[in-house]
């Protein structure tokens, strides 16, 4: 009898032994996932920052290249303007600008010799 205790004794000590390593391993199974999913949200965190960070700076990006374009695009018209001018004044041909002044000389001349034609 005593050694059908110990063998019983030695089953349970075996049984017990791979029970407890099967515990372990479910338990840093458990960890596992545990960590998995923590380290799953942080990157998903740091993602999500990063892309809002990147999404910043792409637009900061095309909108200083929006108002160098503007920037560029106007000084291009003003010197195309000024090169305009300067062939018609070579070609002796008046500007717009000129020709509103004249415009406005001759208006202001016929209301004058109008007022002038009343009084007489």
């Amino acid at each position: 009898m005593a050694k059908e205790t110990t063998m019983e004794n030695g089953k349970n000590v075996v049984i017990e032994s791979a029970h407890k390593a099967l515990l372990v391993g479910l338990g840093a199974v458990a960890v596992a996932q545990d960590e998995l999913v923590g380290l799953t949200s942080k990157f998903v965190k740091q993602g999500e920052t990063v892309e809002q960070k990147s999404r910043e700076t792409v637009s900061e990006l095309v909108e200083a290249r929006k108002q160098e374009v503007k920037d560029v695009t106007k000084r291009a018209e003003d010197a195309l303007n000024k090169q305009m001018e300067a062939v018609l004044h070579r070609l002796n041909i008046p500007t717009r600008s000129e020709i509103e002044k004249l415009s406005k000389k001759i208006s202001q001349l016929s209301k004058k010799v109008d007022e002038l034609s009343k009084s007489a």
